[in-house]
């Protein structure tokens, strides 16, 4: 199905613009949306791909003009590939006005699920339009996951609970991910194209970091979107875990076990978790009556390397002021603690006790075996899907899941009734193994056999 694209033409004409950077500055000034020089001149020259289409559409429409102004589809002709745009409209008249008899025919031998699959094709790639005085009734059933193009351990877990609730829906997933290094170029692709296109229903964001901002704008035009776990304060609906109560009950714990120098690497300050957990450290000290000692916070990157940094940083410290505990702000970083332990030649858990944040799945396995706080990955991502799919229709929603929420807070009702604000934070649970000094016995089986093998 052939596409006669008239853009340069008709800008010239209707709007005396001939050159790339002029049609630059209308897009950014008429619909907000930027675009590299070469990529206007693409739009200008070529027929360009469904994003393009709608982000033309945009302007068009705040130019009170149509797509159809510039934008022609043909039908599968041959006759009409190699003749003038003038031809192929003449001919098209001609055909409008005396269809040829075989067309009835084709069209009775087209499977109707192939027809209709042909125009949900067409329509998403706005082809069609959705002004059409014969609407297609299209029931989507895709729904978009943003994922980090960073993979941090948890995200099996996280996809397992999605994946899984999906199972008992009509469903599947679309699969999206943004580059934080290429934020702008890569917002404006994924985002955009999720309005233009129309293709999935809702969308599920997985630390979506700098880019909430634009999912908070998205929400706000009316496209369901849920945030898991993300490192701002959110008004678009959010499923995360108390990292607060996580930190207070691993701190609370080796307060418990006698430790009052305790210290404790940070994440970074830029994210939302990272104040959450040191709220918890600094509320299970001051309740056991300890003062926190700054030189005692350091701040990582939630990675190995500056676990082992910080942690460098704390052993070099004189004798009386050197903790007797660390908690890390991640599993990561507490590797990184006892690598350095090692090296410095302190035995974990008798001259120092480590505790992490998150159980990684190696956290198990390492030696000492290491004590930490879980985060209920899998059960966050049941959540996430599940209340999307509560945002675009409840009986979507599996019941019987067993899935239900600790914390819900605060619902906001926008226009229709639609949930504007909404959170749900799960629990968190401390698991104690070796690494913090406690009394412990490994549950692994030495085989996947008989355990006393």
């Amino acid at each position: 199905m052939p596409v006669v694209w008239k853009l340069k033409k008709w800008l010239a004409v209707e709007h005396d613009i001939y050159r790339p950077s002029e049609l630059q500055a209308l897009l950014v000034e008429k619909a907000g949306v930027q675009l590299s020089l070469q990529a206007v001149s693409t739009l200008l020259n070529g027929t360009p791909g469904a994003l393009r289409l709608r982000t033309v559409q945009a302007l068009c429409n705040a130019l009170n003009c149509t797509l159809s102004d510039f934008c022609e589809v043909l039908p599968d002709n041959p006759e009409l590939h190699n003749v003038s745009e003038d031809s192929q409209a003449q001919m098209l008249e001609t055909q409008a006005e005396n269809p040829p008899a075989i067309s009835e025919k084709v069209g009775s031998e087209i499977d109707p699920a192939t027809r209709a699959i042909i125009l949900r094709i067409l329509e998403e790639q706005g082809l069609v339009p959705r002004t059409s005085p014969q609407p297609l009734m299209v029931h989507r059933r895709l729904l978009g996951m943003l994922i980090p193009t960073w993979v941090w351990p948890l995200i099996p877990d996280l996809t397992r609970g999605i994946v899984e609730m999906l199972a008992s829906t009509p469903y599947d997933l679309v699969l999206y991910s943004v580059n934080e290094e290429d934020l702008e170029a890569e917002r404006s692709e994924v985002i955009d194209q999720l309005l233009a296109t129309q293709l999935t229903a809702g969308l599920l964001a997985i630390f979506p970091g700098r880019a909430c901002q634009y999912l908070t704008r998205l929400s706000r035009q009316g496209f369901p979107v849920v945030i898991i776990d993300d490192q701002d304060v959110q008004t678009t609906p959010w499923v995360g875990a108390d990292n607060t109560a996580g930190a207070y009950s691993a701190v609370r714990h080796l307060i418990e076990l006698g430790h009052r120098r305790i210290a404790h690497i940070k994440g970074p300050s830029a994210y939302l978790v990272s104040s959450d957990r040191y709220r918890g450290y600094c509320q299970a000290l001051l309740e056991a009556g300890i003062t926190p000692d700054p030189a005692l916070v350091l701040e990582g990157d939630f990675l190995p390397p500056s676990g082992h940094a910080c942690a460098s940083k704390l052993f070099e410290l004189p004798l009386e002021k050197r903790p007797t505990a660390i908690f890390a702000s991640s599993d990561q970083m507490a590797y990184g603690v006892l690598t350095a332990a090692e090296a410095y030649g302190l035995s974990v858990p008798r001259d120092i006790a480590v505790v992490g944040f998150d159980d990684d799945a190696p956290s198990v396995h390492i030696h000492p075996a290491l004590t930490t706080v879980r985060q209920p990955y899998f059960e966050m991502g049941q959540q996430g899907i599940k209340l999307l799919l509560s945002l675009l229709d409840t009986s979507s929603v599996p019941s019987g899941s067993g899935v239900i929420s600790t914390d819900i807070q605060g619902i906001a009702h926008g226009e229709g009734g639609a949930a504007r604000s909404l959170r749900v934070q799960l629990p968190t649970r401390l698991i104690v193994r070796e690494s913090c000094g406690a009394d412990y016995h490994s549950s692994i089986p030495l085989s996947s056999g008989n355990p006393a093998l």
